[in-house]
């Protein structure tokens, strides 16, 4: 067997024309004589006594062609498929074709070499091709695109976004879309109010510090069970909407998005180019930013103004 080009198991220098190699007669494993003589045993002396032997690094490259044979890789997102798909079950995009439309990469889909994911370019989904849909959306398309797909073929319009569950000011905020951001803002801060002003009641029963009077506190107090109800209902209502934004908050985008692209076509003075697109799309981390401050600003008003409401009605 040739081993130039193979590495010394020893040392891991590769074999060279006219280098002194020997080979373990248990396993294999190819050696520099000065190599094996230093050690006075095989490097590879844990395998003797299994089923493992060395491999040449050629067979071990004909072992990963023959695994990979048994899967048909995606050329839009490199997903693993069956043999027998025809289409990604991933991205959907056509297995049966190796042609790439002679597209490249926009570096804008976390590495994805298609933009389009395998789709018609050039499809309508519903008022824009799906060429301009993408660019718009221009982050984190290997997830928007199947699913704004899908609800433009089923009429669906339920999907899951764990995002929009957990903080749907922040998810409507770097999608730019500031309508939603707000009136979720707004019915966050306002379904907080009577937990917080729980907690405040319990605080100032246990310090002598609190941002209500003692009398306030101790008026608040004979009446939790009312105030504990409400807290209740509120948490629930809270819940509610936070659903809804995960099951709804993708298509609310997708309408956005559509919009959106009508709004920047009327308003173009020439054709819609794609950098005009992409400026006016993606995410905006500054958004992020700005609804924190938001949050703050209106936490402190709501809480103001219930105890104004407060202190009139007690």
């Amino acid at each position: 067997m040739n081993y130039i080009g193979e590495k010394c198991v020893a040392c891991g220098e590769t074999f060279n024309d006219g280098d002194d190699i020997v080979v373990c007669p248990e396993c294999g494993s190819p050696h520099h004589r000065a190599c094996y003589k230093a050690e006075n045993k095989c490097a590879n002396s844990t395998l003797h006594g299994t089923d493992e032997s060395w491999h040449s690094s050629a067979e071990e490259k004909q072992e990963t062609e023959a695994e990979e044979k048994k899967f048909v890789i995606c050329s839009a997102c490199h997903f693993p498929n069956s043999l027998e798909a025809e289409t990604c079950i991933r991205c959907g995009a056509d297995l049966t074709s190796d042609d790439t439309d002679g597209e490249e990469s926009d570096g804008l889909s976390f590495g994805v070499p298609r933009p389009y994911l395998g789709f018609n370019p050039d499809e309508d989904m519903g008022g824009s091709p799906l060429r301009d849909v993408a660019d718009f959306v221009r982050t984190n398309t290997i997830y928007y695109i199947p699913i704004f797909k899908r609800m433009k073929d089923t009429g669906r319009s339920i999907s899951f976004n764990l995002i929009s569950f957990i903080f749907p000011p922040v998810y409507f905020a770097n999608r730019r879309m500031w309508f939603w951001a707000m009136l979720s803002l707004i019915a966050t801060v306002l379904l907080s109010m009577p937990l917080a002003v729980s907690y405040l009641i319990a605080d100032g029963l246990e310090s002598s510090y609190t941002i209500f009077p003692a009398e306030l506190i101790q008026k608040l107090y004979d009446n939790r069970h009312i105030l504990a109800a409400l807290v209740d209902v509120c948490n629930v209502a809270d819940m509610l909407i936070r659903i809804t934004f995960c099951l709804f908050s993708n298509k609310l985008y997708y309408r956005f998005v559509l919009k959106s692209l009508k709004k920047l076509k009327a308003h173009a003075s020439g054709e819609l180019t794609r950098e005009e697109i992409l400026a006016a799309g993606g995410v905006k981390i500054l958004n992020t930013v700005l609804i924190l401050i938001l949050l703050l600003t209106l936490t402190f008003v709501a809480m103001y103004g219930t105890y104004l409401l407060l202190s009139s009605l007690l």
